[in-house]
């Protein structure tokens, strides 16, 4: 095998182990992230979080409404829903600057079955939680009861950093529903890995070999 294919096919193998590399959650107790280093977004202020974690959708102040959108239990501020009616839209997004995040959580009420997320890196969807997962991991069900509440963690383990969030609170047939509840996120900021810049110096290297071949 040549040089350069030997070099292509490492990067490519690189490339696919830091991939697949597992991505994990689980649920807490608590309202709150107890992730060291994090940032909290709490929407105390009614304001979408812009800047380096940019969202969008909507916040509902306190109290919300059972109809449409209940606040988590015990939460006693504004929060952060996606659903189908009064101002809420069915799916939203929150966006990271920079080399994205490692870690994100939130506080979670009533789960229902289709409230989902899914986490991108880059263009690509590399995760994607349901509501059933979620409520699952906090030994509960997914039937929309209001009076649930737990905090979710969603780690990348040193795989793709998350440099997108997508909510959803939408069915399987394609129909929005009311809602998604959730508070007081956190987020870490990623670290590029020593294997990030490892990489990065075998691609370059490729190049530079590639060019050097042509001439």
């Amino acid at each position: 095998m040549s040089m350069t294919k030997t070099l292509l096919a490492a990067a490519l193998a690189f490339a696919a182990t830091s991939a697949s590399a597992a991505i994990s959650y689980n649920a807490s107790p608590g309202m709150f992230s107890t992730e060291s280093g994090q940032v909290t977004l709490d929407f105390d202020d009614l304001m979408l979080p812009s800047g380096f974690a940019t969202y969008t959708g909507t916040v509902i102040p306190f109290p919300g409404n059972g109809g449409y959108a209940a606040e988590p239990p015990g939460d006693l501020t504004a929060f952060y829903s996606v659903g189908a009616t009064n101002g809420q839209m069915p799916v939203t997004t929150a966006t990271f600057g920079g080399n994205g995040i490692s870690y994100f959580g939130f506080y979670m009420g009533s789960p229902d079955t289709y409230n989902s997320m899914t986490f991108y890196s880059g263009n690509s969807a590399v995760f994607t939680l349901n509501g059933s997962q979620m409520a699952a991991a906090a030994s509960l069900m997914a039937d929309g009861n209001q009076s649930n509440g737990f905090y979710m963690n969603v780690h990348s383990n040193g795989g793709p950093s998350f440099t997108k969030i997508e909510f959803s609170s939408v069915d399987g047939n394609g129909n929005a529903i009311n809602a998604f509840e959730t508070d007081n996120h956190a987020y870490v900021v990623s670290v590029p890995e020593p294997e990030t810049y490892a990489m990065f110096g075998a691609g370059l290297g490729l190049l530079a070999l590639l060019r050097r071949r042509k001439n």
